[in-house]
């Protein structure tokens, strides 16, 4: 039995001298090679700070930031050790806080005197995949993988450990491009996301996020899975990530999250920590695909054929996303569809939705997509812009589930919502 296990270890933790592959290509179909300059096993017992910046060391900032005000960076928050890295979260009224204000207009150490820290390396890198072992702090910070460069910047995720306001971000796997183009009138914002809720909490265990930046596409894996991928086509002008990158590891405040007069010290007790077991980034030397289609095992996704395969009232709207029509939902009005699914599979469930009177700083427009299975609890994603928007979920069925609801709920007590292009596909782990 020792024998076995032995083995199977072996197996699992790359041999000394092997060169470790992503978690979604284990057979090394797009002929991977380690970029050494951007990457860090975390094998030592100090940061390398031959490949690493750690922004506060000594004053330097390195011409970067200082935080996510009420939040700063502090040097001594990082430290590797175990073959980890370790970036702390501290409740610190003792830490010397600069005096000014943040990018939000926010001033450090106030009210919240919270320190945390960020690495970011000397080298740069164009297109590759980017993948990170992780497990985010347990509680209101950030844990976050992310790159810039001249233009854009990929966040590979921003996880947020715990919210208690907020129950679905800390299982919520976010992903992102930003626009820092000179002149661009989106400058400074998010301009496209994948917003994926997780089966799972970020900061209870281990888990493996990626992202492949290719010329044309980006795919987003968690565990070796595809939960999204989009093309250059797809995104037009959103496609801002064109230029040499460098790799971000780091914590923060989130005050869209948590009010900053909201955050105690009692939330930090004597340390959060983000614990990141490697970070990795390889450049591809084999061929490559893009978006291969997966079969998605809705019927009638788009509303092509009205509402066949569909149980629930609707009626049709135009000007969907694809095809000629949509599902246009009624308030306080579900839909549904039952699905045949398999024992002990993980799904992607999304799905693309507006609500076109929605405003968010004062008309809320709830809308839940959802699966139920007999026996298990109900998950959802939740949906509230007025532009038409993707979210999606995940979820395993149980060794004896061979059937899931899929319903839209839109749960506004007087306005309506609009669907289409819902999906459920596998999600197969290599």
């Amino acid at each position: 039995m020792k024998t076995v296990i032995y083995l199977l270890l072996a197996c699992a933790v790359p041999c000394s001298g092997a060169q470790p592959l992503p978690v979604s290509d284990p057979h090394n179909a797009g002929g991977w090679v380690i970029n050494e300059p951007v990457s860090d096993e975390f094998d030592g017992t100090t940061l390398d700070l031959e490949k690493w910046k750690n922004l506060g060391l000594n004053g330097d900032f390195y011409g970067e930031w200082k935080g996510r005000a009420p939040s700063q960076y502090n040097p001594a928050n990082v430290s590797v050790g175990g073959g980890f890295l370790t970036i702390a979260c501290k409740w610190e009224p003792g830490f010397s806080f600069a005096d000014a204000k943040g990018s939000n207009g926010i001033s450090y150490g106030k009210p919240a005197p919270v320190t945390t820290a960020a690495i970011i390396t000397k080298a740069r890198f164009k297109y590759g995949y980017l993948e990170m072992r992780c497990k985010a702090a347990d509680g209101p910070v950030s844990s976050s993988f992310w790159t810039t460069g001249n233009g854009g910047e990929i966040d590979v995720f921003e996880h947020f450990g715990h919210n208690p306001g907020k129950p679905y971000s800390d299982s919520r796997f976010h992903a992102s491009f930003h626009d820092w183009r000179k002149g661009s009138p989106t400058i400074g914002k998010r301009i496209w996301t994948n917003d994926h809720q997780l089966d799972f909490r970020v900061a209870d265990d281990f888990h493996v996020y990626g992202v492949e930046w290719a010329e044309t596409f980006v795919k987003v894996f968690v565990d070796g899975r595809m939960v999204n991928c989009v093309t250059k086509e797809e995104m037009g002008d959103k496609w801002v990530a064109t230029n040499e990158q460098k790799v971000w590891i780091d914590s923060e405040t989130f005050d869209w999250e948590v009010k900053p007069d909201a955050l105690k010290a009692a939330d930090f007790g004597d340390g959060r920590k983000f614990i990141v077991d490697y970070c990795r980034i390889w450049q591809r030397t084999g061929g490559s695909t893009a978006c291969e289609p997966r079969l998605n095992l809705i019927a009638n996704p788009g509303f092509e054929a009205d509402l066949e395969s569909w149980t629930g009232p609707a009626t049709m709207a135009d000007k969907p996303r694809s095809g000629q029509q949509a599902a246009l939902v009624a308030a306080k009005t579900q839909i549904e569809q039952s699905v045949t699914v398999k024992p002990n599979t993980t799904y992607i469930l999304s799905a693309w939705v507006k609500s076109p009177a929605a405003d968010i700083s004062k008309v809320w427009i709830n809308c839940k997509l959802g699966v139920r299975i007999v026996g298990r609890e109900e998950r959802t994603t939740q949906f509230f812009l007025p532009s038409l928007h993707c979210k999606s979920l995940q979820f395993t069925t149980g060794p004896t589930d061979r059937t899931a609801v899929i319903f839209f709920h839109n749960q506004s007590p007087n306005l309506r919502a609009v669907a289409d292009d819902i999906s459920l596909v596998e999600a197969a782990k290599p």
